[in-house]
């Protein structure tokens, strides 16, 4: 199988997932569609600057939120296998580096008609650790830790929150077209309930095409014990743009 058949077997798993979580909502679920664009600009093969801009919009309601971030990572060390490969968030093939630190700012804010039902400040800071394991064909796996000083809301309250994420990926090329499928789980600690509140799964790919471009589907479950609907079903749909 070629890695444009790989590509369509993926992507028809995503979208009947995705048909299935929909028609199978319990009462206390929702459906969310989260639009984005990154925007990344290499500086040297350690540090990058990026932006992302990202678009929510609730199938219940005519609410939309938007979320606008800065950041800059540093990446650094040598994983035990040397490996040259692309990842899902960047275009060039290179050697991949074992350690990665990112730190930047968010704000978000609700819009049109719904204006100050959310608000939101963030710094944030994590690190990822990655590692190749060859035994299994060249399977990535990457951990990050993170955490997020934040105040929410037109009143805010300083709160903060650690995230552990676990994902796995794997890159299928074919020429200057390749497709990196990939999964990832997240656990929140939330200071304002003092306990793990949130679990997130992720299903997705990134498809790359030329120097510049590469688009990025996922499907994410979440569950948040303090939320007002436990169950969240999204869509995201992420545009990358890169500069070097």
């Amino acid at each position: 199988m070629n890695c444009r058949n790989n590509f369509q077997a993926i992507w028809l798993g995503i979208w009947l997932s995705l048909s299935f979580s929909y028609f199978g909502f319990s009462q206390n679920s929702s459906f969310e569609f989260w639009p984005e664009t990154d925007i990344w600009y290499r500086i040297n093969p350690s540090w990058r600057l990026s932006s992302f801009i990202a678009l929510t919009k609730y199938h219940e309601s005519d609410q939309r939120d938007l979320n606008f971030s800065l950041q800059a990572d540093y990446a650094w060390g040598k994983p035990e296998y040397t490996v040259f490969r692309k990842l899902m968030d960047d275009i060039k093939v290179q050697q991949m580096k074992a350690f990665l630190i990112r730190g930047g700012l968010m704000e978000g804010w609700s819009l049109g008609e719904y204006a100050g039902i959310y608000t939101e400040d963030m710094l944030f800071v994590e690190i990822h650790k990655r590692q190749p394991l060859l035994i299994f064909g060249e399977i990535l796996f990457s951990q990050r830790l993170r955490t997020d000083l934040r105040w929410v809301g037109q009143d805010p309250e300083f709160s903060y929150r650690f995230r552990y994420r676990a994902m796995v990926e794997k890159e299928f090329a074919d020429g200057s077209f390749s497709v990196i499928p990939y999964v990832s789980t997240e656990l929140f600690w939330d200071s304002r309930y003092l306990t793990i509140s949130r679990v997130r799964a992720i299903g997705g790919a990134t498809v790359s095409w030329g120097p510049s471009f590469a688009f990025e589907g996922n499907i994410t479950y979440q569950y948040d014990s303090h939320y007002n609907t436990q169950n969240l079903y999204a869509l995201n749909l992420i545009l990358h743009v890169f500069f070097e």
